[in-house]
């Protein structure tokens, strides 16, 4: 009977590990597309006049089709304008899952620290839009 139970306990460990590497391993709902992290900080070097800083976006899934999505930057009221979207469109390839968005952040106009927002909109129909938040920091 303990052998029994030993076998049995051995094949539901490997059927967990079997499923754990699946590909289903996504943590996003099934039509999300946008920023793989909610929040980012990045360290600029405040002697130069740009940095370039690359924001990867993801989608759930594969698709046979390329996917677009539209990016808008939004500053905060009382700072001046640190950062530009070197694109406003970003295409996620067919068969790929993630692409990068290259933001363009100017370290001149920093004083101390500061926070800007991007929004994605995906251009399909079922997906939402999705914000990063962006906490630039002196190095």
């Amino acid at each position: 009977m303990k052998q029994i139970c030993k076998q049995m306990a051995r094949a539901a460990s490997l059927l967990c590990l079997l499923t754990a590497c699946s590909n289903g391993d996504s943590n996003y709902p099934q039509e999300y597309i946008g920023f793989e992290k909610t929040t980012l900080t990045h360290s600029f070097d405040s002697d130069k006049d740009t940095e370039e800083l690359l924001v990867k976006i993801v989608a759930a899934d594969k698709k046979d089709e390329d996917r677009e999505v539209r990016l808008n930057g939004i500053n905060l009221p009382e700072q001046e304008d640190v950062f530009s979207l070197v694109e406003k469109t970003v295409t996620i390839p067919a068969k790929k899952k993630s692409a990068n968005l290259r933001v363009k952040i100017f370290p001149k106009r920093i004083k101390q620290k500061a926070i800007f927002r991007i929004v994605c909109t995906p251009q399909e129909k079922k997906a939402k839009k999705t914000e990063i938040t962006v906490h630039l920091v002196r190095k």
